[in-house]
């Protein structure tokens, strides 16, 4: 879900910038605003998306070892 939010938000920019071709016009200290969208919005969302899937994978890896390695059956324990 979160991962084709992503997804989706970003093969839509440039069809919204094809639609407005004066956004690709438009530039901020002599940077093109095309490469400042991408680079300070969409990094971000996909940093959080990252993080969202390596925090559950790391879950669903604690649930499958207490799965498959019982504390009760560790000699340590």
């Amino acid at each position: 879900m979160c991962l084709t939010f992503a997804l989706t938000l970003t093969a839509s920019y440039p069809v919204i910038a094809a639609m407005a071709p004066a956004i690709t016009k438009i530039t901020v200290a002599g940077v093109p605003l095309t490469l400042i969208v991408l680079g300070f919005a969409f990094y971000p969302v996909f940093l959080a998306v990252g993080w969202f899937y390596n925090r559950h994978a790391r879950q669903l890896e604690v649930r499958f070892t207490s799965l498959v390695d019982p504390v009760s059956r560790r000699p340590d324990a």
